[in-house]
């Protein structure tokens, strides 16, 4: 009787062992998860400029309690929330960020970040911008150029690949010319990588009653609805969350996040070129790369 009696309290001790050793683990993941959705939570709630548009989309208290796995957040995400701004992450085996369309014919610009370009030709004054850094002197002086550039019959505003930062500077742009009385075409470039401030037609479409602008290559990434973005860091986890809605300016040919801008001319890097000779203009010594 002894005997047994020792087995059998040496295995349950055993087994309890076991169960232990399995259950902290999960118990740990489970404690962390719980975490990470009151985190994310509070900072949408708090920090986004976008959380009434997720509860009219259908998100609600009940529907993120119901969340039990990092699948299901994808999911309500997927229903509720229409930015391909945001991001969030814990660095390990969650992230979120909506997905983008892509035409099959685009094709991406091949120039370094930062590329500044300017060429006058007989008739066409070409700038070339992809990036709208504010703090770089190249995109800054932008609105300055806008006396010269009137000078010409069409302007090249070749904003491909371009991957935003601010829009300040291409409305002064806009409006300096405007103020000039300039009587010109211009012509501004995207593709499927001109993205935010990059996507030129937010601040573009404004001025098309005064000015003559048309919009010329594939669609644009579509990161439209909101803006202003701010990076934060919590309990582990990076947000990347916009604190400003365009929503209520947005131009009529704006096809949705990831979807873009309509283009007025269809064209990618390979024919854009010769494309805008066949409307009159002088591009001689200009590369589209």
């Amino acid at each position: 009787m002894k005997s047994n009696k020792l087995k059998i309290v040496t295995i349950l001790i055993f087994s309890a062992l076991l169960f232990s050793c399995a259950s902290t683990p999960a118990s740990d993941a489970d404690a962390r998860f719980k975490k990470e959705k009151q985190t994310i939570y509070s900072m949408l709630k708090s920090h986004y400029a976008g959380f009434d548009m997720m509860v009219e989309r259908g998100f609600t208290k009940q529907a993120w309690d119901q969340c039990s796995n990092y699948d299901d957040i994808r999911a309500l995400f997927d229903t509720c929330i229409n930015d391909m701004h945001l991001i969030i992450t814990n660095y390990k085996e969650f992230t979120y960020h909506q997905n983008q369309a892509f035409d099959a014919d685009s094709i991406r610009s091949n120039d370094p970040e930062r590329t500044f370009i300017k060429k006058t030709t007989s008739n066409t004054y070409y700038l070339r911008y992809n990036s709208c850094n504010v703090y770089w002197d190249e995109y800054a002086a932008l609105p300055s150029l806008a006396e010269e550039a009137a000078t010409y019959d069409y302007i090249v505003l070749d904003f491909r690949s371009n991957g935003g930062g601010g829009n300040t500077q291409q409305r002064q742009f806009f409006n300096n010319l405007y103020n000039l009385n300039y009587k010109g075409t211009i012509y501004v470039t995207q593709d499927n990588w001109s993205y935010s401030s990059g996507e030129v037609w937010m601040m573009a479409s404004r001025f098309t009653d005064k000015l003559s602008v048309k919009l010329i290559g594939t669609h644009s990434g579509g990161m439209q609805i909101y803006g202003n973005c701010v990076e934060y860091n919590k309990n582990g986890m990076y947000f990347y969350l916009p604190g400003t809605s365009f929503a209520t300016i947005l131009p009529d040919n704006y096809l949705g996040e990831g979807k873009g801008y309509q283009p007025d001319i269809w064209a990618n890097k390979n024919n854009m070129k010769q494309k805008l000779e066949a409307l009159g203009l002088d591009l001689r010594g200009i590369t589209f790369n």
